[in-house]
């Protein structure tokens, strides 16, 4: 789905999402319009930052400088310069309703150094209570993937490890929340399944899908570590792989990554005295 019919297809359920924005900001220009309409407002070593309908502080470029670094350093992987470009492009606009790389799902399919941001995102980057921006960047580092919600998982998973406990993208708590998730959901963490159209249309699922996707992901790196999971990533079939890094199959391991979440939530319960049930 291309970022514009994203947007629109979303435009209802951001009126009563927690993150929502109000209707008039429903996206009406395209990508390719906010690029050539955009001016420059800060170039670094590996980030430009430009804006389009806002005025956009340049010290937003030392931010992502900054993020750029740290996701490097987390991955150890390099930007694919050679096919998305020399530097990460990041456009701020007041056009942007939800933020999202080139072409939104379908990047790989146009794979380019480009981001968008909505002005709330950008703002609460600069207080460092938002990673949503994080998150894609992250999208770019890790552009080739064949599993939509590792990749999901995965950026919510470095942009925490940025910024712990602040927002990303639907979920305004940063993961932190308890949440329960639908089968429906789990049944798609770690499958190639492409992402459902009520992933546009339904906030709620739209929550704990991109949670759970984080959840399972954070298990994985934590039980194996970055390496092991990017092979995991990077597989052409990754149902195929689990049980060859991690000598357990996906369904086995879906269900040790809730139960290590119920383990982690009740130690924590019981060592905290002041703790609310």
């Amino acid at each position: 789905m291309r970022p514009l019919e994203f947007a629109v297809a979303f435009g209802v359920t951001i009126l009563f999402a927690a993150h929502s924005v109000p209707a008039k900001r429903v996206q009406t220009v395209d990508d390719a319009q906010i690029v050539d309409g955009a001016s420059l407002v800060a170039s670094g070593e590996r980030v430009e930052v430009f804006q389009h309908g806002v005025d956009v502080d340049p010290d937003f470029l030392r931010v992502c400088e900054q993020a750029y670094g740290r996701i490097e350093a987390l991955t150890g992987r390099k930007l694919d310069t050679s096919t998305l470009g020399p530097k990460v492009r990041i456009y701020v606009s007041s056009a942007v309703v939800i933020s999202h790389v080139w072409k939104g799902y379908d990047h790989p399919q146009d794979p380019r150094g480009i981001m968008f941001l909505n002005p709330r995102v950008y703002e609460a980057a600069l207080r460092g209570t938002n990673a949503t921006y994080a998150h894609e960047m992250s999208h770019l580092f890790t552009w080739r993937f064949h599993s939509h919600t590792l990749r999901e998982g995965l950026a919510g998973y470095l942009a925490l490890q940025l910024h712990p406990g602040a927002s990303v993208g639907p979920n305004v708590d940063g993961y932190d929340a308890s949440m329960r998730i639908p089968a429906e959901i789990v049944d798609y963490l770690g499958t190639k399944r492409p992402p459902p159209d009520w992933l546009v249309s339904d906030a709620a699922r739209r929550r704990a899908y991109y949670y759970a996707s984080y959840r399972f992901v954070k298990f994985l790196i934590d039980r194996e570590g970055m390496r092991a999971f990017l092979t995991l990533y990077e597989a052409e079939d990754p149902q195929a792989e689990f049980t060859k890094r991690y000598k357990n199959s996906r369904e086995e391991l879906v269900r040790m990554a809730d139960l290590s979440r119920s383990s982690e939530s009740q130690s924590a319960s019981e060592g905290d005295p002041h703790r609310a049930d």
